[in-house]
């Protein structure tokens, strides 16, 4: 039992990146098949058990393979490695510039406003990673040996704590606007059994696909495949069933890294980055929102598992040399470009980060092996899709602008306390972890990153490649929660006495910070009495009453809170505005876009609209039922100018009422 827990977290977390990996290829191969997704979902449950078959095969050849070389040494003459002779003091002497340069680049990036602050920050994090890179190549000092693995009592607090993220994670109500997409895209599939290569938030598939929705991510398919074939709703399927098992995968996922990379207590460290995870999670696009709050996009998934698994399988391979660990990481992969489209750009970014100090050190073939099974397929996915697309659109592209640099290190690293204290861990992390291959990975991560943060440099990538759009994730190679931990257990040699104050004192002063300057993920009362789908109740309850209701033919307009909740709910029911935002892939002024910003407006109520506007905007649009709340009186005043009446009606909580054109309308396709 002991055993079976222990190996629990390697067990699951690698289960789950060749099951959605072999998903995603299933997937990306029926682009060209073009069947239906119920029938792919089948097809993946029968390559499961023969993937499962061959694992265990290998598996077990592995085992007997490192039994008999276990053998082999304990019959065989044993040698000891010769002791590091060093002075005790040197590696403080040695770590003073890292660690000086580091904390100086953290203080003038988190605490600094002007460009003088933010160009010496970049340079003290270059002389942070590098010195410290140089330090280690120049040291006596022994690597530390590789952890053995999970002890059974840290696998029972770790499956705990996963436990408890994944009912947490069912009460959180946290609304995020692109869940109209993520979610609605699941429940089209879940009803037609079709995959939306086109548009389906403005139209029944007139429109091309915006630059949103490309066909190359499979996880909003998976999640609408399994609800059909569950005959669950797809939302039901998606906060209920899918969120749980992707919060206990992104805690098992954290605690590999973890436990690989610390340099002692592991535990202490878990629980550290846990904290920080949960505790500072306050803006919509910062980094720990992604966690438990968003975790059912599939970019969430992958900055908060999949990042920190790459960096645990490159670690195992070039530590033992094992083929397995490179096989399992060009799964992830596969299985990253399935979650999202980032995927294309970040992964090959960290895969290039990875490689670049083994460069430096000639290790010429784990290089290239390394960057072959990293980024492969992501780049010959990105390829693909880049010729078919055509790239963004024009009216794309022109409303897209690279964030202010200060903005990028804030939505991941934080500004003030808390920004000083990740940037402290990202350019001190190559002196913080486990001696050896960890210290190397994370030196060219925070390199990377940092260059890659010199004014104009993201700049230039983004006008060159065209993906802007999402260059303010770069920082996200860094396992930031992971290195955060890692300050918890800093111990400088030879501080006797100090040392045991440090083992209380910094993992109490870290949490205290988290605290006082974090916005826990229960920010703003979001946490419900019972599990919930990610929208208020009364929304939700409203949405399926105008489901429910005998409507005539054509679109439906409504409060704009109310038509993002409407795609969630079903896609049979076709609203005149899913949300503004996505409106950009078809030009913002246009008279498609402007129609439905004006109507969006009027069913608001939050400005007065000329009711002359409202009815060409109408007829152009195709609206054949009109719902707003009660409180809105210039709907019932312009009725019957409009050539509409009233048909419904529903009492409070969420009381509105619903008018129904006199006359037949017919949807616009598109502008």
């Amino acid at each position: 039992m002991n055993a079976s827990v222990a190996a629990a977290p390697v067990v699951l977390t690698d289960a789950a990146v060749v099951g959605f990996a072999l998903w995603t290829l299933l997937y990306h191969l029926n682009l060209a098949l073009g069947l239906r997704p119920s029938v792919v979902f089948v097809a993946w449950m029968l390559t499961l058990p023969v993937a499962a078959y061959v694992a265990w095969r290998i598996g077990r050849r592995r085992r007997n393979t490192s039994q008999l070389v276990s053998e082999a040494e304990a019959t065989g003459p044993t040698t000891r490695a010769p002791a590091a002779v060093a002075d005790r003091a040197a590696p403080l002497r040695r770590y003073a510039l890292p660690i000086g340069s580091g904390i100086g680049a953290a203080l003038f990036a988190a605490l600094g406003t002007g460009s003088l602050s933010w160009w010496l920050a970049v340079v003290l994090g270059v002389v942070a990673v590098i010195s410290a890179w140089v330090s280690s190549r120049r040291s006596t000092e022994s690597v530390d040996p590789a952890p053995t693995g999970t002890t059974p009592a840290q696998a029972y607090v770790v499956m705990l704590a996963a436990l408890a993220a994944a009912v947490f994670s069912t009460f959180i109500a946290r609304v995020s606007l692109d869940d109209v997409f993520y979610v609605g895209k699941s429940v089209w599939v879940a009803e037609r059994d079709q995959i939306p290569y086109r548009d389906f938030l403005f139209t029944e598939g007139v429109l091309p696909a915006g630059s949103a929705n490309p066909p190359v991510p499979s996880f909003e398919v998976f999640i609408g495949a399994l609800a059909r074939v569950l005959h669950v709703h797809a939302a039901s399927t998606t906060w209920y069933i899918v969120l749980p098992l992707l919060a206990i995968f992104a805690v098992l996922a954290l605690w590999r890294l973890v436990q690989r990379w610390a340099p002692r207590r592991p535990l202490l460290v878990f629980g550290v980055a846990l904290t920080y995870i949960v505790l500072v999670a306050g803006y919509p696009d910062a980094l720990n929102t992604y966690h438990l709050p968003r975790l059912t996009q599939g970019k969430s998934v992958f900055v908060h598992a999949l990042i920190p698994l790459a960096w645990v399988y490159l670690t195992d391979f070039l530590e033992t040399r094992a083929r397995r660990a490179l096989v399992l990481l060009g799964l992830l992969s596969v299985a990253a470009v399935g979650l999202t489209t980032t995927a294309v750009i970040l992964l090959p970014l960290l895969a290039v980060a990875a490689v670049s100090m083994l460069v430096l050190t000639r290790r010429w073939r784990d290089a290239a092996l390394c960057f072959a099974a990293a980024s492969s397929y992501p780049l010959l996915v990105g390829v693909g899709a880049r010729f078919a697309s055509g790239g963004l659109d024009e009216a794309v592209a022109t409303y897209i602008e690279l964030r202010p640099l200060r903005t990028i290190y804030e939505l991941t690293l934080w500004l003030g306390i808390l920004g000083v204290i990740a940037g402290t861990a990202m350019w001190c992390g190559p002196v913080l972890l486990r001696r050896g291959v960890p210290r190397v990975l994370v030196a060219g991560a925070a390199l990377t990153v940092t260059l890659l943060l010199v004014p104009g440099v993201a700049a230039t990538a983004g006008g060159l490649t065209g993906l802007t759009a999402v260059l303010w994730r770069i920082p996200w190679i860094v396992p930031v929660p992971a290195l955060v931990g890692m300050l918890a257990v800093l111990r400088p040699p030879r501080w006797g006495v100090l040392n045991r104050v440090l083992a209380v004192a910094l993992p109490a002063v870290l949490v205290l910070a988290f605290a006082v300057y974090g916005s826990p993920m229960w920010t703003a009362n979001v946490v419900q009495a019972e599990p919930s789908w990610r929208m208020p109740e009364t929304r939700k309850d409203v949405a399926f009453w105008i489901t429910r209701l005998d409507r005539p033919p054509g679109l439906v307009l409504a409060p704009t809170p109310v038509m993002r909740a409407l795609p969630q709910v079903t896609t049979r029911v076709r609203v005149v505005m899913a949300r503004d935002l996505y409106l950009t892939d078809y030009d913002m002024e246009s008279q498609f876009s402007q129609d439905r910003l004006l109507l969006g407006r009027f069913a608001d109520g939050t400005e007065a609209v000329p009711v002359s506007d409202v009815k060409a905007a109408m007829g152009r649009v195709g609206v054949g039922v009109v719902c707003v709340w009660k409180n809105n009186r210039a709907v019932a005043d312009a009725a019957p100018a409009l050539g509409i009446e009233r048909f419904a009606s529903r009492k409070s909580p969420g009381g509105m009422y619903c008018y129904r054109s006199k006359e037949p309308v017919t949807p616009v396709g598109g502008p």
